[in-house]
C-alpha cells in the first residue's frame, strides 16, 4: 500500500475510530462541521485573517506621513539635483506605552533611527566615491545601481583591484595614494591586498567626511516607533566648517539675535506638545541674515504620582540636565566631524574606521545598518575635539505626553556668530528654570502620529 493511500485512510478513518471509542465510553462528542474554502476568492478571504494588515505594521503610518511630507515639498529620498542628500530611517519603541520608561524608550528610538539614517548616508556616499575611483582606474562608467555583481558594488570593485597585475596594479596603487616606496619589494598578492585596503579606506574616509553638516529635516513618531528624515548638502558642510574655524563674523543688527530667535521659537511652538517630536539641529536665519543653529533636546524622568515630591524634583532636575546635554551633543555632532576628518593619520589609525572599511572582503549589504550607525557615532566621539563657543539656552519646557501621560522635559539651544562674540566678551547666560505644572489625566490611547515643526525655508 502506498504512503499516500495510508495517509488518506489514516486521516479518513481516525475520526471514526475516536468517535467509536468515545461512544463505547458513553460520551457525547459535539461535531462541528468545518467548511473548506473551495474557490480562489474564498481561499483569499480565509487567508486575510492569518496575516497582519500592512497598514497596522509598525512604521507604516510613519512612512505614509513621510511620503506626504516629501510630496508636498516636491522632494524625494536620495540625492537631489543640487547635490544634497535626503535620508530616512525608523526605529521601533520597545516596551509599549504603558511601561514606566516609555518616555525614555521613545527618545532612545530617535537616537537609533538618527544613527541608522547617517549610516545609510555614509553607505550611499561610499558607493558614490567607489564609482569615481572605478572610473579613474578602470575607465569604467558602469553605474552602481545597475551593477550585475552579486557581492555588492564596493566588493566588486575590490575584486577588480585584486585581479590587477604588473604596471596596471602599480598605477592603481599610485591612484589610491600609495607611495611606491611603501610597497617596494612586496609580492603581487601583498600589493593587491594593499590596493583593496587603500580603496576601502579611501571611500570610507571620504564618505564620513560628508556627514559633517547632516541635520534633521523632519521627525515623525507614534506609540510604536520613530521615523527620522535627515538632509545633508554642500552648503551645510561649509557652514559646519566655518563654525569649526571660529572665524565667522556676525552681521550687525539692532535687535539682539537671541531675542529674535527666541520669539520665533515661541511663535512656532505655542502648543508645548508640538515640541515633543522635535529633536536635533535646525538651521534658521536671524533678522540680520546670520545663520543660526537651533538644537532641541529632551528627556523623560521615570516618576509617577506615587513618588515623593523630593524624588520628583530630583528626577526632573536631572532630566533637565540630560535634555540640555542632548541638545548640545546634536549641535557638536553637526560640526565635529569636520575636524575629525582633517587629521588623516588619526583617522587611518582608528579602530572604528577599520571596522567600517570591509577590508576583509565581506559583502557590505550583510553589515547591519544599526551596527554601522553605532560604529559611526563611536568614531565621531573618538576623533572629535571641536569646542563650540557661544552655545546659549533660549528655552526650557516641560509637559506630559498627550496620549500616555509620561512627563517630558526639554531644552532648546542656539548658536550664532553673534552669540560666539558674546561668549568671548562675557560669561554664558544660565538657562532659565521653568516652574510650569501639568496635570496628568486618564485618556484613551489612540496612537496618533506626531510630526516635528518645519523651521527655516532653505532649499537643497
Amino acid at each position: 500500500m502506498s504512503l499516500n493511500i495510508k495517509k488518506v485512510l489514516y486521516t479518513t478513518l481516525l475520526p471514526f475510530a475516536i468517535l467509536s471509542t468515545n461512544a463505547l465510553a458513553n460520551e457525547e462528542i459535539p461535531i462541528t462541521p468545518v467548511e473548506i474554502p473551495q474557490t480562489q476568492e474564498e481561499r483569499a478571504d480565509a487567508g486575510m485573517g492569518m496575516f497582519p494588515s500592512m497598514e497596522e505594521v509598525a512604521g507604516s503610518k510613519l512612512e505614509a506621513q513621510r511620503d506626504e511630507y516629501l510630496k508636498n515639498r516636491k522632494k524625494r529620498l536620495g540625492f537631489t539635483r543640487k547635490g544634497a542628500y535626503i535620508g530616512w530611517a525608523t526605529s521601533s519603541i520597545s516596551g509599549g506605552p504603558n511601561s514606566l520608561d516609555f518616555g525614555q524608550k521613545r527618545i532612545l528610538a530617535f537616537e537609533k533611527a538618527f544613527a541608522d539614517a547617517k549610516a545609510e548616508f555614509v553607505q550611499a556616499k561610499k558607493i558614490q566615491g567607489g564609482a569615481k575611483i572605478q572610473r579613474r582606474i578602470f575607465n569604467d562608467d558602469t553605474e552602481p545601481e545597475v551593477n550585475k555583481e552579486k557581492d555588492g558594488f564596493l566588493v566588486s570593485v575590490g575584486k577588480k583591484l585584486a585581479a590587477l597585475t604588473g604596471a596596471a596594479l602599480d598605477k592603481a596603487l599610485i591612484e589610491l595614494g600609495v607611495d611606491p616606496k611603501e610597497v617596494e619589494g612586496s609580492t603581487i598578492e601583498q600589493k593587491r591586498q594593499k590596493a583593496v585596503d587603500s580603496f576601502n579606506k579611501e571611500v570610507t574616509i571620504e564618505a564620513i567626511a560628508n556627514i559633517s553638516g547632516v541635520r534633521i529635516l523632519a521627525t515623525f513618531e507614534d506609540l510604536d516607533g520613530v521615523g527620522v528624515l535627515i538632509v545633508q548638502s554642500p552648503e551645510y558642510t561649509e557652514l559646519a566648517r566655518a563654525i569649526a574655524s571660529k572665524k565667522l563674523v556676525p552681521i550687525s543688527s539692532d535687535e539682539d539675535p537671541i531675542d529674535a530667535i527666541a520669539n520665533k521659537i515661541d511663535e512656532s511652538f505655542v502648543d508645548k506638545n508640538a515640541l515633543i517630536p522635535q529633536y536635533g539641529v535646525r538651521i534658521m536665519n536671524d533678522d540680520a541674515g546670520n545663520r543660526v543653529l537651533v538644537s532641541f533636546g529632551q528627556w523623560s524622568p521615570k516618576i509617577t504620582k506615587g513618588d515623593s515630591k523630593m524624588k520628583m524634583n530630583m528626577a526632573i532636575k536631572a532630566a533637565r540636565q540630560v535634555a540640555y546635554d542632548q541638545a548640545f551633543s546634536y549641535m557638536t555632532q553637526f560640526v565635529n566631524t569636520t575636524m575629525a576628518v582633517s587629521n588623516k593619520s588619526k583617522i587611518e589609525g582608528s579602530d572604528s574606521i577599520a571596522d567600517l572599511t570591509h577590508s576583509d572582503g565581506t559583502v557590505e549589504k550583510d553589515q547591519e545598518t544599526s551596527t554601522v550607525g553605532a560604529k559611526l557615532d563611536r568614531f565621531i566621539k573618538e576623533t572629535s575635539s571641536v569646542s563650540i563657543e557661544g552655545v546659549t539656552p533660549i528655552k526650557s519646557w516641560q509637559t506630559n505626553h498627550p496620549e500616555t501621560g509620561h512627563p517630558i522635559v526639554g531644552s532648546v539651544l542656539i548658536w550664532s556668530p553673534a552669540t560666539q562674540e558674546y561668549a568671548r566678551q562675557k560669561p554664558k547666560p544660565k538657562p532659565k528654570a521653568t516652574t510650569t505644572k501639568t496635570k496628568q489625566q486618564d485618556r484613551e490611547i489612540k496612537n496618533k502620529v506626531y510630526k516635528s515643526v518645519d523651521l527655516g525655508n532653505d532649499d537643497f
